[in-house]
């Protein structure tokens, strides 16, 4: 029976409820709703209570990270082999939990930062870190749609360069105008699909 990482599980867990301590050092100081979300012009358009924020918004990372550990865990055909690929995998949610916890609160308290530069620097590290990570996690999880697995390492190797470059695209799109960045996320997502939908036929027709 397939075991899960409690070890690690419990650590990221915990990492996820780190901004919590934050927020309560900042608490008096934060305004009564804090802005979550910002359109491409760097304006708020959603917002949230400050105690639902403070301590609500750690509590949904961590319901995520506990998912994504279980899930990982449970699916994974060969954790020795890539321990080192799944631990760094592991650690996204809650380094991002951090990060992007931070900037709002330093958004909130009245510091001059621009959410759209940040975001698409976060998102670059991220795709060059998974797209450096992805090749090497080759015969540990199986796509359900697709059942030749030559076709599967080279949709992994494919979509890891894709990642890479959109990543180095993302961190350069911050020197021009808001749209180029949307225009790359916009591409990324189709290139995603495009990509999942040629491995499923190509496996089909095998």
């Amino acid at each position: 029976m397939k075991k899960i990482n409690k070890k690690m599980l419990i650590i990221t867990s915990m990492i996820c409820l780190l901004p919590i301590i934050i927020g309560i050092a900042f608490y008096n100081t934060l305004p009564e709703n804090i802005a979550i979300h910002f359109d491409i012009n760097n304006n708020p358009d959603n917002y949230f209570p400050k105690a639902v924020f403070v301590f609500g918004m750690p509590a949904i990372m961590l319901i995520i990270q506990v998912f994504c550990c279980i899930i990982s865990d449970l699916s994974d055909k060969n954790p020795e082999a890539n321990k080192k690929a799944i631990t760094v995998y592991k650690l996204i949610i809650p380094i991002l939990s951090i990060i992007i916890y931070c900037v709002t609160i330093m958004y909130s308290t009245g510091k001059a930062i621009d959410i759209r530069k940040i975001v698409m620097c976060i998102l670059g590290i991220m795709f060059i870190v998974i797209g450096n990570y992805l090749p090497k996690t080759i015969g540990s999880h199986k796509f359900p749609k697709i059942k030749d697995e030559k076709i599967e390492k080279k949709m992994l190797r494919v979509s890891g360069y894709i990642l890479i470059i959109n990543g180095i695209f993302a961190i350069i799109s911050i020197l021009f105008r808001p749209i180029v960045s949307v225009v790359l996320i916009s591409l990324l997502v189709l290139e995603t699909i495009i990509m999942f939908i040629y491995a499923i036929n190509a496996s089909r027709s095998v």
